[in-house]
C-alpha cells in the first residue's frame, strides 16, 4: 500500500482564525498614532462622560456592572472597571485613558487601510500601519490626550523568529562609566562602547531644570522634562538596536546583570541618582528586540563583576576607569573587564543548556529568561 503525504499549506499570518488551537511563539507589540482632527470632538465628549462615571466607580466599588454607567458604551465601561475600579489602591486619576478591549475582533475591527472602533466612531476608519505581521486580532486600543493632541495606542501579537544556532555569549555592562553600555564578546575579544556619557548628559538637564525652578517657569520645566525623556528613549533605542544586531550577526546569547535592586541602597543608589539614567528601560528595549529576532536573554548575579579580574578571577578595586590586577598584571578598562566577566559567567551557568539544547525563541511577552 502506497503512503501518500500531503503538505499542509502555509498559514496566513493576518487571518483571524490562524491561532485557534495552534501553539506559536509570539509577542505583543504596541504602537501609537495621532487621531484625526474630525474625531477629537467625539473623544472630548466621551472623556467628559467617562470622568463622571469614573468618579462613581472609585466612590462606590460595589458598582461593578456596566449597566450602572449608561452614559458611556458598555465596552468602555467594562474596560474602565477593569483598568481603574479593580485597583484598590487607586484613589484619583489625573490623566484619564479610554481603553477598548478588542474582544477577538468584535469591538476593534481590522479592515483594509486601518481599524474601526464601532462603539465610538461607528464606520469611521482610523488609518494605522502594522510594521510586523499580525496574528489574530487587535488585542486592545487606548485613547489618551497629551497637551491638546489625542493619540491612540493599539496592541497586537506578532510571530517571533526561531532561535538560531548559538555560538557565543555577549556580555552587556549597562552601568558603565562614560557610556550607556559596554559590550564584550569573549569569543572574539571585541569590545564596543555605546552611547554618550550618561552623567554628563544628565548633569546638563539637571542644571537647566534648576535654573527654571528658580525662575518658577512651570511650563518650560515640563517641556524640558519631556525633552529629556525623549532624548533618553531615543538613545536607549539606538543602543539596544546595536546590541541586538551584533548578537544576531554573531549568533550570541545576550548576558545581562540582574539589576533589580540597583538604586535602592549603598553606592549604587548614589550612582543612579547622579546619572539619572533609565537602565530598566534599556533592558526592556533589549529584551523585546531580542525576542523578535529569536535571541535568548539570560541574567547573572552582578556581584563583583567590576572588581574581578576577567583572566585570573582575582578581586581588585579599580582606580577610576583603569583596572589593573595585582596578581597577574592584567590591565584593562574597568567596564570592558566587567563586560568580559558578565560574558564568562553567562557561559559558565548557561552554556551547556543553550548550546547543547534546541530551545525555542520564547512565549508571548518575552524570550526565555534563565536566572541563577
Amino acid at each position: 500500500m502506497e503512503n501518500v503525504f500531503t503538505q499542509k499549506p502555509a498559514p496566513i499570518l493576518d487571518h483571524p482564525d490562524y491561532v485557534v488551537g495552534e501553539g506559536v511563539d509570539a509577542m505583543c507589540l504596541t504602537f501609537k498614532v495621532v487621531m484625526p482632527s474630525h474625531l477629537t470632538p467625539i473623544l472630548e465628549d466621551m472623556s467628559t462622560r467617562a470622568k463622571g462615571c469614573l468618579e462613581r466607580m472609585l466612590q462606590d466599588r460595589t458598582l461593578r456592572s456596566s449597566k450602572s454607567y449608561k452614559e458611556i458604551p458598555c465596552v468602555l465601561a467594562k474596560s474602565l472597571i477593569s483598568k481603574y475600579q479593580r485597583n484598590k489602591r487607586l484613589k484619583e486619576v489625573k490623566n484619564l485613558v479610554l481603553p477598548i478591549c478588542g474582544d477577538k475582533g468584535r469591538q476593534v475591527k481590522l479592515v483594509q487601510g486601518g481599524i474601526r472602533v464601532p462603539a465610538l466612531f461607528k464606520k469611521e476608519i482610523i488609518v494605522v500601519s502594522l510594521p510586523k505581521p499580525i496574528i489574530g486580532f487587535i488585542r486592545q486600543v487606548e485613547f489618551f490626550k497629551r497637551g491638546k493632541v489625542w493619540y491612540m495606542s493599539y496592541s497586537y501579537n506578532t510571530l517571533t523568529k526561531p532561535l538560531s544556532k548559538i555560538r557565543g555569549f555577549l556580555g552587556v555592562d549597562r552601568n558603565s562609566v562614560g557610556n550607556v553600555a559596554t559590550i564584550a564578546d569573549s569569543k572574539t575579544g571585541k569590545v564596543l562602547k555605546l552611547g554618550p556619557s550618561t552623567a554628563g548628559l544628565s548633569y546638563n538637564f539637571r542644571r537647566r531644570r534648576a535654573n527654571l525652578q528658580r525662575k518658577k517657569a512651570t511650563g518650560a520645566l515640563k517641556k524640558l522634562r519631556r525633552k529629556q525623556s525623549r532624548r533618553t528613549r531615543d538613545i536607549n533605542h539606538k543602543v539596544s538596536r546595536t546590541i541586538v544586531d551584533y548578537a544576531k550577526i554573531h549568533c550570541s546569547v545576550l548576558v545581562l546583570e540582574d539589576l533589580g535592586k540597583i538604586g535602592k541602597k549603598g553606592k549604587s543608589r548614589r550612582y543612579v541618582q547622579k546619572s539619572q539614567w533609565s537602565f530598566y528601560q534599556l533592558q526592556s528595549f533589549i529584551v523585546y528586540k531580542a525576542t523578535l529576532l529569536g535571541i535568548p536573554v539570560v541574567y547573572i548575579d552582578p556581584a563583583y563583576t567590576s572588581q574581578k579580574c576577567s583572566r585570573c578571577k582575582n578581586i581588585n578595586k579599580s582606580n577610576g576607569k583603569r583596572y589593573k590586577c595585582s596578581k597577574c598584571g592584567h590591565f584593562d578598562h574597568r567596564d570592558a573587564n566587567a563586560a568580559f566577566n558578565i560574558s564568562t559567567l553567562g557561559y559558565e551557568f548557561y552554556g551547556r543548556a543553550l548550546i547543547d539544547s534546541d530551545i525555542g525563541a520564547g512565549t508571548v511577552g518575552g524570550p526565555h529568561n534563565w536566572r541563577i
